[in-house]
């Protein structure tokens, strides 16, 4: 070979290098500006969504103006119930999203298998409040006393009542202040009414969970997962579902009997109550009475609120971990991101400052039929008593389990006796 072609071939490999290195730069470039999210379309609370991308591409055009050359990819037409395999596919795959939406029911198993970053020394970084969240939102995204996730929406359960119905039987709505004893009392006067009529004092959506609640029994230790159903806070929740249950002789109260105008109380979540006490929703339902909300029964302290939480979460394996901060950070602590969520979602906003806003206040009065049944000031004080779930890997597995037994043993009327050896069964096959 003459140095000349020596030459020639030298000058080829070196463009060819050169040309090799600069896509290679060009492609990390591109993928170090890249931010994947992982969202499903639709509302997470079941209710009708016309406008399922509002949110996220809201957000995304607020982004761009401080964060012009990021790109982001979301990819749609996920639905909410194949979310979960789609996201275990590209978990195992290794191509998780860096930034992830996590449905509350989902959060545990994912955080015990370390899905997800430690938001918790960014949040401290850039001054960011646990106080600027509602507690138990806040908690919602903690495993392990860490925060690997941040809330995004929630949905607190009320307590919807039939106003007309109370007054027709001279019974008090109740205030946001009343206590198991209460509520029963005043069930079983509706139950026991002698109107003419056969009328119900709760539907039976109302479980023995939600009676827990109210007496402020944690179902699972914090410190060691152990189920606990032998406590006298325990025994008093038990008792009030026994009760409630006996005072409707085993008939399956529905919320169509509460449509009816026959039932007092039915518990509902927020996104529901917004949905179907607005129009157009309101109008297709024969309703002839006046609706009213309040807070779930409980004693004093008790945080007796239900309150799933959907969460954002940055994976573990992200590729771009800085981008998918900032862009969660306006997802759920951004103010005007949050109030858009308040006029866009039927769920709650997770910050105080715009649940209790003059802008919030003026969304419900136009969307409710009666806007007075539901205030800020109220929906405030509903979701701070949001109860938070336990935090352990299987903790949904032994919650259906247990919710299986507990179930059977009322239809077998031997609950009491029952109770220790549930408590036992269950425990056993805890893990932590």
């Amino acid at each position: 070979m003459t140095k000349k072609k020596k030459l020639t071939y030298l000058f080829i490999i070196i463009i060819l290098l050169a040309v090799g290195i600069g896509l290679w730069v060009k492609h990390t470039q591109t993928r170090e500006r890249t931010l994947t999210i992982g969202i499903y379309t639709g509302s997470s609370w079941d209710v009708p969504s016309g406008k399922p991308y509002h949110m996220i591409d809201y957000t995304i055009k607020k982004f761009k103006k401080e964060h012009p050359h990021t790109i982001i990819k979301y990819e749609s037409g996920i639905r909410r119930e194949d979310y979960r395999n789609w996201l275990s596919e590209k978990i195992i795959e290794e191509q998780m999203p860096d930034l992830v939406i996590v449905p509350s029911h989902d959060f545990n198993l994912l955080a015990s298998e370390g899905a997800f970053k430690n938001v918790g020394p960014m949040m401290s970084r850039d001054k960011i409040s646990s106080n600027e969240f509602y507690h138990s939102a806040l908690e919602a995204g903690q495993y392990k006393k860490k925060q690997l996730a941040l809330p995004y929406e929630a949905n607190p359960t009320l307590m919807v009542m039939n106003k007309t119905l109370l007054s027709k039987l001279k019974l008090r709505s109740p205030n946001e202040n009343w206590t198991p004893e209460k509520f029963y009392q005043t069930c079983h006067k509706v139950s026991h009414s002698n109107s003419g009529k056969k009328y119900y004092g709760v539907t039976s959506n109302y479980n023995w969970q939600d009676a827990q609640l109210a007496y402020g029994n944690q179902l699972f230790s914090k410190d060691d997962n152990k189920l606990q159903l032998t406590s006298s806070k325990a025994h008093d929740g038990f008792s009030l579902t026994e009760n409630l249950t006996n005072d409707v002789a085993l008939r399956n109260v529905t919320s169509q009997l509460f449509d009816e105008g026959k039932v007092a109380f039915m518990p509902l979540g927020l996104a529901q109550y917004r949905t179907y006490t607005s129009y157009p929703y309101y109008i297709t339902r024969d309703n002839s009475f006046r609706w009213g909300c309040t807070k779930m029964p409980g004693i004093k302290a008790a945080k007796s609120t239900p309150m799933p939480t959907t969460l954002f979460a940055i994976s573990s394996k992200a590729k771009n971990p800085g981008a998918a901060w900032q862009f969660m950070k306006l997802l759920c602590a951004d103010k005007d991101v949050q109030q858009e969520l308040m006029k866009t979602n039927m769920g709650s906003s997770v910050l105080p400052s715009v649940v209790k806003s003059k802008k919030t206040q003026n969304i419900l009065d136009k969307e409710l039929i009666d806007h007075r049944n539901l205030a800020v000031k109220k929906l405030d004080v509903i979701t701070k008593n949001g109860a938070v779930t336990p935090k352990f890997k299987d903790y949904n597995d032994k919650l259906d389990e247990l919710d299986y037994k507990i179930q059977n043993a009322l239809k077998a009327g031997n609950l009491e006796t029952q109770l220790f050896n549930i408590q036992s069964q269950v425990n056993q096959s805890i893990s932590n």
